[in-house]
């Protein structure tokens, strides 16, 4: 009886183990879809702006227009840290 209860605990012991592992996995693709999820509403509400604009007659380009001034207000990091670049 001894080798039938020390089996059966080591088959209790990898299933408890393949199921933390499973729970740790859950957890990664609950908090990947929860990010896709935000994406895809963040999507869905540019998608249904972009539709009432047109609707109200508003022209909406579909290339942005270039930025003002050079990103970073025109500082680039240099060797010796911020260096100012000349426009």
């Amino acid at each position: 009886m001894g080798s039938l209860t020390g089996e059966l605990a080591a088959r209790q012991s990898a299933v408890r183990a393949r199921v933390e592992e499973l729970e740790g996995e859950v957890a990664v693709f609950t908090s990947l879809l929860e990010a896709e999820r935000e994406r895809l509403e963040r999507l869905t509400v540019t998608q249904e702006t972009l539709e009432e604009l047109a609707a109200d007659g508003v022209r909406v380009d579909e290339t942005p227009q270039p930025q003002a001034g050079p990103v970073g207000g025109g500082r680039v990091a240099g060797g010796l840290g911020m260096e100012e670049v000349p426009s």
